[in-house]
């Protein structure tokens, strides 16, 4: 009995906001002598319950853990770490709850009394389960300034690239993956979607009319790459400035050529 109320105990737990990783939401409740209970919790964005169960059934499998029943409609999902010669079965139970567009998916393990176990390992199985509910980061490859690395200014590279625009496949050979130096004066620096966005003047309009000349001008926009606060900081609108970045692609819409990954120089 003393188990189970151990384990209940974690349920439903008043927090103003989870942890923000599953190592740090572990927590442990009871002792050896009567009974103790660890509990770990993940938020997935998007989640359902009954796709998180179906994950951790063959996540849980591969631990050697044993599902016993799943019931979607209550957001419970109980198992067990199967019983050998010395040591009975032991219970870990799985609680979804919807939070707006967040499923709460917390993991509990019980031992009754007169077990142990190592904090340390107990953390380590159930974030390890929980963890692979969580979208894998795309792994970003830095932008190497190196000999591949092409120097252009930007209003060079602005009307190469115009004069290439109505190509793809032109566009697809001599610019996009490829690593670009460019120079050119600083128009405005900006924050989107916690990333810096820089701004090069091209120097010139797409259009020889002049009255257009601001609609129809080339703008080169580097995406600054993670991390690049110190760099970010040193460059100054109107002022020359030196980035290194990825063509990504030129947006015919707004005339605007997209580097990104840039990293200071």
């Amino acid at each position: 009995m003393r188990s189970i109320v151990l384990t209940l105990a974690f349920v439903g737990l008043a927090s103003p906001a989870l942890a923000t990783t599953c190592e740090e939401s572990f927590q442990k409740k009871g002792d050896f002598f009567n009974g103790s209970a660890f509990a770990a919790r993940v938020q997935v964005e998007g989640g359902t319950v009954e796709k998180v169960f179906s994950q951790l059934r063959p996540i849980l499998a591969r631990d050697g853990i044993k599902t016993l029943s799943t019931d979607v409609s209550t957001g419970v999902l109980k198992a067990e770490n199967p019983a050998t010669l010395l040591q009975r079965a032991l219970p870990i139970d799985v609680y979804a709850t919807v939070d707006g567009t967040l499923l709460n998916v917390e993991m509990v393990f019980t031992l009754p009394s007169g077990v142990g176990a190592r904090r340390e390992t107990v953390r380590e199985h159930l974030c390890s389960a929980l963890n692979q509910l969580l979208p894998k980061e795309t792994a970003v490859v830095p932008v190497k300034d190196d000999a591949t690395t092409i120097e252009v200014d930007a209003a060079t590279l602005a009307k190469q690239v115009k004069e290439s625009a109505d190509n793809p496949a032109r566009l697809k050979v001599n610019f996009t993956g490829k690593t670009f130096r460019v120079n050119g004066k600083v128009l405005s620096i900006a924050e989107n979607a916690g990333s810096y966005m820089v701004s090069f003047d091209s120097g010139q309009p797409a259009s020889g009319n002049t009255s257009t000349d601001k609609t129809n001008r080339v703008t080169v926009l580097c995406t600054m790459a993670k991390n690049q606060d110190a760099a970010v900081a040193a460059l100054q609108t109107n002022q020359r400035a030196t980035l290194v970045g990825r063509f990504q692609g030129f947006d015919s819409k707004v005339n605007a050529i997209q580097l990104q990954d840039c990293v200071g120089r």
